[in-house]
């Protein structure tokens, strides 16, 4: 579906949302012929065939297919005959693809489980779950058990289970507290057996403190196992010989990242070839995606032109041919399906997708801090100008994670605000990834610092080259994204004359004593010691200076989230409205952690614009 800017007029965003299917990740059938894909529907995860000639089949009727470990992530497996679901409500259904997509659940629903992996005889189903404080891998027949088997145990974490085609042998990445996964992860080998298929001996391959390693597969041919290490301030791929346990590094990163950072389950940035001779991967670099292809006898690197996709992800390849596919996306086009074959890019057959015929191109903006630092963000101007003279209102988004990432591919945000005449940029500030791992860990204690830092010398760069109205200037972030957000009202009153903040964080004590198990210890990293250097966490927070605020803020949270509480929202409001700060707060009933529901993203987007035009 193809909507177009036509007479200036700004997409609805009823629009924006109905022509949007977004694509969370992809499979190939075993005989290559048809593709599987997850997609959202109005907060719903929904599993879908599609042929080669378009033919849409859904598989997972009433099931709301969603891994829910940690953030998510891990939706599904599938083999010849057989898919493995993980649902919302924990448990794990098989889907019979042989015999009118029957659909039988395999686990109890007591467990949150993620990343099912079917076994090569189809008999077993690997999964990661957490249970409580507990995660580990467990393993249940396809026939379902009325107890599933708690196969490996004992880390914090667990990630990226694969079985060995042998279906003797299994691999999984694991990490432990204080961590996080792109900080210590580390990879094993494990060897099942037994009728009811126990862990007999498991081997450490790689992977410690600052050589992290993750998402560990073997190749088809059951000869090697391969995963990403850290090397420096970049990453590496290695492979080890499963006969000799000899290892040898087959790319070396060298200005470019394989892999981002493990915050779902599921993630996937290189495949294997079917022949095992090559290696399919993404380069990440500066906010930029490309694809290569590396040859396992001469280790040499080709690349394969995407464009006009610029960002890549949830790479897969054919077990019949060397056609891959990925999720890509470009300027003008949202997440589609991408096919390539012989190296060059098939036509798409994803229904449903946006493209926009005019969209604001982005232009990369570097600059120096105080420091002598260089710093990146994207600028992307206005389609529309809301008047006839004069420089444009000015969206600054601040993006969540910290340890994340923006890229200049298609978003509804751009879009929207494009369309209405504002100019949006995206900060990628020191601890953004994609730029190597000094840059990523340039952040360490130094949250709520460096980012305000550095989003301040943006607004100079901007404002030095003409390119946005410095009279009006919102500030815009969700989670930590958040956080920053209101660090620079507070601290910078009268710079941005509004600010939006979405589940923020603005209470680090709060945070450090109360979060989910997965950030449990990302404080000592961001913020530092809590108990030698509490005065630290209280002074940075933005709950501790609200008096301060002197701006408008727009506040959205879900009433469900678990891992900013809602409360922290409502602490601001209530000091603002009691100060008569211009201030609104939505709270939207049975959404955590971000917002999936059609009718709350279209009231929070409509009640942004409304809110932005009064006030910018």
């Amino acid at each position: 579906m193809e909507k177009k800017l036509q007479n200036n007029e700004p997409i609805s965003i009823q629009e924006l949302i109905a022509s949007i299917k977004r694509v969370n990740d992809i499979q190939y059938s075993v005989d290559g012929n048809s593709i599987f894909y997850i997609t959202n529907n109005n907060g719903n995860g929904e599993l879908f065939k599609i042929a080669d000639d378009g033919e849409e089949t859904k598989l997972s009727q009433d099931l709301n297919v969603r891994g829910t470990v940690g953030y998510g992530g891990g939706d599904f497996d599938t083999s010849k005959n057989l898919a493995a679901v993980s649902e919302k409500s924990g448990g794990i259904f098989k889907i019979n693809l042989k015999t009118n997509q029957e659909i039988t659940q395999i686990t109890p629903t007591d467990i949150r489980t993620s990343s099912p992996k079917i076994s090569p005889d189809e008999k077993w189903v690997l999964y990661v779950y957490n249970q409580g404080d507990i995660n580990g891998i467990g393993i249940t027949s396809t026939h379902g058990l009325p107890c599933p088997n708690q196969l490996v145990m004992g880390s914090d974490f667990y990630m990226h289970p694969a079985w060995h085609p042998d279906g003797e042998r299994i691999a999984w990445a694991e990490w432990d507290h204080p961590y996080m996964p792109w900080d210590a992860s580390r990879i094993k080998i494990g060897r099942v057996g037994g009728m009811q298929l126990k862990l007999i001996k498991e081997d450490y391959i790689d992977g410690k403190p600052e050589k992290s390693a993750n998402q560990p597969q073997f190749s088809p041919d059951g000869k090697w196992l391969s995963y990403i290490r850290r090397n420096g301030n970049w990453d590496d791929l290695v492979l080890c010989n499963l006969n000799t346990h000899a290892k040898k590094t087959i790319i070396i990163g060298d200005g470019f990242h394989l892999r981002l950072p493990d915050w779902i389950q599921g993630s996937r940035s290189y495949q294997w070839a079917s022949d095992s001779s090559t290696i399919y991967f993404i380069k990440y670099h500066q906010g930029t995606a490309s694809l290569s292809k590396v040859h396992l006898h001469t280790s040499k690197l080709e690349p394969i032109d995407i464009s006009p996709n610029i960002w890549a992800s949830q790479i897969a390849a054919s077990k019949t041919s060397n056609d891959i596919i990925f999720i890509g996306s470009s300027i003008r086009e949202t997440d589609q399906i991408v096919r390539i074959s012989g190296n060059k890019i098939l036509p798409t057959f994803l229904n449903n997708r946006h493209q926009q015929e005019i969209a604001a191109e982005p232009e990369e903006i570097s600059f120096s801090t105080d420091d002598n630092s260089i710093v990146h963000a994207w600028y992307f101007p206005p389609l529309a100008k809301k008047k006839q003279n004069g420089l444009p209102p000015c969206i600054l988004n601040i993006h969540s994670g910290p340890t994340s990432v923006k890229h200049p591919g298609f978003s509804l945000d751009n879009a929207f605000f494009t369309s209405r005449g504002f100019a949006v940029v995206h900060l990628n500030y020191r601890g953004s990834v994609t730029f190597g791992y000094d840059y990523q860990y340039s952040l360490r204690k130094k949250w709520g610092e460096v980012e305000v830092q550095d989003a301040v010398h943006l607004i100079a760069t901007l404002i030095k080259r003409g390119l946005v109205d410095p009279e009006k200037i919102a500030i815009k972030g969700s989670s930590a994204g958040g956080f920053s957000v209101l660090n620079l009202l507070i601290k910078f009153p009268g710079l941005f004359k509004a600010g939006i903040c979405s589940y923020a964080v603005s209470d680090l004590v709060d945070d450090a004593q109360y979060t989910h198990k997965f950030e449990r210890y990302y404080h000592q990293f961001l913020t530092g010691d809590f108990k030698t250097e509490y005065d630290r966490f209280v002074n940075r927070s933005p709950i501790s200076h609200l008096g301060e605020i002197k701006d408008p803020v727009a506040l959205f949270h879900g009433s469900e989230d678990k891992v900013v509480s809602p409360n922290q929202s409502q602490k601001i409001f209530d000091s603002l409205n009691k100060r008569n700060i211009p201030c609104i707060l939505r709270l939207y009933e049975d959404e955590g952690h971000g917002f999936r529901k059609q009718e709350n993203i279209e009231d929070y987007y409509n009640t942004v614009i409304i809110f932005l035009n009064k006030y910018v």
